[in-house]
């Protein structure tokens, strides 16, 4: 084949179309399979309340999902999805002007603690996880509030 202008730029128009339409069309069925599927598990033992320091946060899996479970320094538990509903990346706790808040890695969308979107380009809020207290034991279940869709 000789190399004309008009071919080489049909090679390089499809080749850019296929590095950049493959991976969003992964990331696309991704993120639609992982919302159809859900997870089928309704609880998962943490360990004990005193394995979690005050102040610190920990990325747990809730069947097939990433959960990060914080504990703030008044010693109460907040738990929401791991995962930025922006672009799918992780999410931490974090002090900000004091007070706590979710934050994403990649693009710092912020979260208050059940969730809610507070800035950034995050279009949806975080799932919500209920973490309960049995005795010495640490609990997470799901969330059947609004924001637990």
């Amino acid at each position: 084949m000789t190399w004309t202008r008009r071919v080489f730029l049909r090679e390089t128009l499809g080749g850019w179309l296929s590095l950049v339409l493959a991976p969003s069309g992964y990331a696309l069925i991704r993120r639609w399979l992982t919302r159809t599927n859900g997870s089928k598990v309704d609880a998962v033992g943490l360990g004990l309340v005193g394995d979690y320091k005050r102040g610190s946060s920990r990325i747990v899996m809730f069947g097939d999902e990433k959960v990060i479970i914080g504990r703030l320094t008044d010693g109460s538990f907040h738990s929401v999805s791991g995962v930025c509903t922006h672009l799918g990346c992780s999410i931490r706790l974090e002090l900000s002007d004091g007070k706590p808040e979710f934050a994403c890695n990649c693009h710092d969308s912020r979260f208050d603690l059940d969730g809610i979107n507070l800035s950034g380009p995050a279009p949806s809020p975080l799932r919500r996880f209920e973490v309960a207290i049995q005795g010495k034991e640490l609990r997470l279940l799901k969330s059947a509030d609004a924001n637990g869709s």
